[in-house]
């Protein structure tokens, strides 16, 4: 199971801050996932939510950002401190997926990086600027997940990631079954860890992520049941 800590390192330090994402590489962190906003001015901000303090990201330049959020990078600034130390799952939230590829692939990672997306035709965009990238649809609610299954797969996509309570056995033994692997998000819990290992889920997102790298070291370690002749 990979492990991916969330929102540019939460817990390591400020969300989707390069301090936390260092602190975060440093302490043995090897996957982290944050999230692509574009400006008003058309720069590519690392920012989760679509306002900050008040204002919306898209119509906000990113110079008026900073004076209310300092602490917060361009995607630029953190591949350029991060790009071959640690990989990342991106999630675009409102962004071209054509700038994000062009981003990535300047700095020759754009078919190591996993792109997510709410949005289908962003995902897709992005399938078709950058050819055998591996994306996938991000969802929270579990009904109609047959059709995702699909759907992810008409647009090119090889992953989906349902928020993690929307899982159970069957959805991720029909995923693999589709040849798609399965991420959840944001699993904090020791015992959803736990269950969601034993049902063959490829990755998690968590905000503990050593606390959970030590339960994965703990379940890979136990003896395994004796097989039946």
């Amino acid at each position: 199971m990979r492990l991916i800590a969330h929102r540019g390192g939460r817990g390591f330090g400020t969300d989707n801050s390069l301090e936390a994402m260092e602190k975060a590489a440093r302490a043995g962190v090897r996957v982290i996932e944050t999230d692509v906003r574009s400006t008003a001015d058309g720069r590519l901000v690392i920012c989760h939510d679509g306002t900050v303090w008040g204002h919306i990201v898209g119509r906000t330049t990113y110079a008026e950002l900073q004076k209310h959020s300092p602490e917060r990078p361009l995607l630029r600034d953190v591949l350029e401190r991060l790009a071959g130390w640690v990989s990342f799952n991106i999630e675009i939230k409102e962004a071209p997926a054509r700038e994000v590829a062009a981003a990535l692939d300047l700095y020759g990672i754009a078919l190591d990086t996993v792109v997510t997306s709410f949005d289908w035709d962003i995902i897709e965009e992005y399938g078709k600027t950058c050819p055998g990238a591996l994306t996938g649809h991000l969802y929270r609610m579990p009904y109609g997940w047959d059709k995702k299954l699909h759907r992810t797969l008409d647009v090119g996509g090889g992953i989906i990631a349902p928020y993690f309570n929307s899982i159970d056995r069957g959805l991720v033994e029909k995923a693999h079954g589709l040849g798609l692997t399965v991420y959840a998000w944001t699993v904090n819990d020791p015992h959803d860890f736990r269950k969601l290992h034993a049902w063959g889920v490829d990755a998690i997102i968590t905000d503990r992520y050593l606390d959970m790298k030590e339960v994965l070291a703990g379940l890979e370690s136990a003896p395994q049941p004796a097989q039946s002749v």
